[in-house]
């Protein structure tokens, strides 16, 4: 069956991989990239989110209490409190020590939490004009918070909408008769959702932030690789080439294939051949930088390198970290309104050695690389400035502006025992115009 699924495989013309946008990382890698809930302070983030809405909870409960007196005879929002009380405690038994909330505790949750509100609002829903609001239901939408945390955003800002449009709804009925208390009632309203709408801007900004840096300290690995080092896609084709050519070389040493081989075994051969020696022949020109971008979630939607002589490979680690970052200042601009054009970065390597040089080399021993930024969809303004810093390690640079974007030229210094690959490279960071 393997050799079957394998040969089905095989089957599919060869292509070409290696610049595809879209990069499926290995498991390890990809579980470190999306586990931002449970690690990376997401276990504290929601810690202080359950702070808040304790915190929260406690103040309705205090306003409860206050409210008992009013409350007319045989009436009371104690029904509410002792269900929400419940359902809140068996949420923190079926979370607990979990990263992320699952599907069947998130509805288990929804459906329980409707209890407490039914009840809150049946019990106030006419004794607005007394002053009496609901109380346990504004704190049901508050227990809310921690599973926005805890998992997706939308459902539980959803949910505590439902809640304040209930409550909402409620107090502009009781409005004839309640006048200008109905204010309050609408403050109620508002105070189920605010608090949740809140943690979700504060949850969402968090998670894009450590999910950026993750982002590029797992392609900043790229940085100390070789100058023909291949990335983690290249990695994962020549495994599965090498798999499938052993198996072929197996089943013809052992004489479950017949030589001189039948036709469709030399097809499946030639095929082999052809995706190694394409991949052979990339590998030549496919440097560290064309590695990073590919394999960057954020880089490779608005990133493209145009490095046909595998130029970038000649640059000393410290000049490939500036060039790193400096590309990543660049492409993580968000754009301000949905009208502005997108965003869009190309990198040019050029050899610069045969350029005229107008001043006088003070390292007469160093050839140079010729490095052009040429980016849309944003100005030179708008750039971080760490990012003219950045540049500055991998050489001097000179910005030319534009109508809607800039040119950056950098020119890179390269030392000749790095193009010859007799020793490790030496970094130098050059003042600007040198």
């Amino acid at each position: 069956m393997n050799l079957l699924r394998r040969t089905a495989r095989d089957d599919e013309a060869p292509r070409d991989t290696t610049h595809e946008s879209q990069f499926r990382r290995p498991t390890r890698s990809a579980r470190a990239a999306e586990d931002i809930r449970g690690a990376h302070g997401g276990r504290r983030l929601a810690a202080g989110v359950a702070l808040a809405a304790g915190a929260i909870v406690l103040a309705h409960l205090v306003h409860a209490i206050s409210l008992t007196s009013t409350f007319p005879p045989d009436t009371s929002a104690l029904p509410g409190w002792i269900a929400l009380a419940v359902v809140t405690l068996g949420g923190v038994v079926a979370t607990r020590g979990i990263s992320q909330v699952s599907d069947t505790v998130l509805v288990a949750l929804l459906i329980g939490l409707a209890v407490p509100v039914w009840l809150d609002v049946a019990a106030t829903s006419s004794l607005l004009p007394l002053g009496i609001t609901p109380t346990a239901a504004p704190a049901a939408a508050a227990v809310l918070m921690p599973v926005a945390a805890l998992r997706e955003t939308r459902t539980p800002v959803a949910a505590a909408s439902v809640i304040a449009a209930v409550l909402a709804v409620v107090a502009l009925i009781q409005a004839p008769e309640a006048g200008t208390t109905t204010v309050v009632g609408l403050g109620v309203a508002a105070s189920a959702v605010v608090p949740v709408v809140l943690v979700t801007v504060a949850v969402r900004g968090f998670r894009r932030l450590v999910g950026r840096e993750l982002d590029l300290s797992l392609v900043q690995s790229t940085v100390a690789t070789p100058r023909s080092a291949v990335g983690m896609r290249a990695s994962e084709e020549l495994a599965e080439l090498d798999y499938d050519a052993e198996s072929l070389l197996d089943d013809v040493g052992s004489g479950r294939i017949a030589i001189p081989l039948p036709g469709d075994a030399a097809d499946r051969a030639g095929r082999l051949a052809a995706r190694l020696r394409v991949r052979l022949i990339e590998g030549r020109t496919d440097t560290w930088l064309r590695h990073a971008v590919t394999e960057s979630a954020y880089l490779s939607r608005r990133v493209s390198v145009d490095d046909p002589g595998g130029l970038a490979g000649l640059l000393a680690p410290p000049q490939r970290d500036g060039l790193l970052l400096a590309l990543w200042l660049i492409a993580g601009q968000r754009r301000r309104k949905a009208s502005e054009p997108p965003l869009e970065v190309r990198v040019v390597c050029r050899d610069a050695e045969a350029e005229p040089q107008h001043d006088a080399d003070p390292l007469g021993d160093a050839s140079r690389v010729a490095i052009r930024f040429e980016v849309s969809g944003v100005t030179a303004r708008k750039v971080d400035a760490a990012t003219w810093e950045a540049l500055a390690s991998v050489g001097g640079h000179d910005v030319v502006q534009g109508p809607d974007g800039f040119r950056v030229d950098v020119d890179c210094r390269i030392e000749p025992t790095v193009r010859g690959g007799t020793s490790a490279p030496r970094s130098a960071a050059y003042p600007r115009g040198v």
